[in-house]
């Protein structure tokens, strides 16, 4: 997969001219209803012998439109374009979203960056995709100003279960009620937060269980505190391990953690990069009377996390990572 990005002349200067097959959105989280729209994508592209395209955007246009808002990205744009690649899409298109894209007429928007930008052959679209400023543009604005180009558009019903409709949203409530095996069932993967190990207390090392200390990455989708059955990667090798989000109650302190166990583990890993995957919500967040409690249930935690990951990876149905 070959990934661009860039404002408009950046990416004028260095896109390989289309025609393409392609599609538009943010995919955030590249769920199993994207998945299906992709899969749709591939075979159209495959059919006309052209690569398949994403067109999406960076930032996420809420953080320029309603910088203020609580909004939450499910998945960061490095696990993005790792599960994109997997998927089989050809080319990755991050459009810089700024003021003046913001500000682009429908029509503006479909002749200077989707005509003279990608040229494309044909754009497959859910049939509810808005666009341009104030949310104007329709499918029926592509098709009015593309059809005289020969670009075919075609609308794409949105994925249902059970009369419902598969989208970030409904992602984002299963996660904020910890019920990860949902979230994962929708993203067909579990959900992943990643970053550098930070300089913690060493609190975990004194009580005996040592972990690896994540600063929360800012406008991410975080499950709510508690213990997690999770699988970390650090330096290539997967780990099974236990995770806590929260404060620390027990020892008065209210700055969020996270921190990930991973048992029999030695090493310094501080400032090394690592990706922690959640898979089930061990328990919520509580105090404990004195600190020989507090390691008691930790070491039942990691007992029940190891034998929650051998039922779901290993004998269950969602993939690993």
């Amino acid at each position: 997969m070959e990934t661009f990005r860039g404002d408009l002349p950046a990416l004028s200067r260095s896109l390989p001219p289309g025609p393409y097959a392609m599609t538009i959105g943010n995919f955030d989280g590249v769920h199993v209803g994207h998945q299906y729209l992709l899969s749709r994508l591939k075979g159209e592209a495959k059919t006309s012998a052209i690569p398949s395209l994403l067109l999406t955007f960076d930032p996420h246009p809420l953080f320029v439109l309603a910088p203020d808002s609580a909004f939450r990205m499910i998945m960061s744009r490095d696990r993005q374009q790792e599960v994109l690649r997997e998927l089989g899409l050809d080319v990755l298109v991050y459009l810089t979203f700024d003021r003046t894209i913001s500000s682009m007429t429908a029509e503006s928007f479909t002749k200077n960056v989707l005509h003279d930008l990608f040229h494309p052959a044909l754009i497959l679209l859910g049939e509810g995709f808005r666009f341009g400023e104030g949310r104007h543009g329709t499918i029926e604005t592509l098709e009015r100003e593309l059809g005289g180009s020969g670009t075919r558009v075609f609308p794409l019903p949105p994925l249902e279960e059970d009369g419902h409709r598969v989208s970030s949203s409904r992602i984002r409530k299963a996660v904020d009620q910890g019920d990860l095996e949902e979230s994962n069932r929708l993203l067909t993967r579990p959900l992943e937060i990643s970053g550098p190990v930070a300089q913690g207390e060493r609190r975990g090392r004194l009580l005996g269980f040592p972990t690896l200390n994540l600063i929360p990455p800012e406008h991410r989708l975080i499950p709510p505190p508690g213990v997690y059955a999770t699988r970390t990667r650090t330096e290539g090798t997967l780990y099974n391990s236990a995770t806590y989000i929260g404060t620390k109650p027990t020892f008065g302190t209210h700055r969020p953690v996270i921190e990930t166990h991973i048992p029999g583990f030695s090493g310094d890993l501080y400032g090394k990069d690592h990706q922690v995957f959640f898979y089930h919500r061990v328990r919520g967040e509580r105090s404990f009377p004195h600190v020989d409690a507090l390691k008691a249930q930790i070491s039942s935690d990691i007992a029940t996390a190891q034998r929650v990951l051998h039922d779901i990876v290993f004998e269950g149905s969602v993939r690993p990572l």
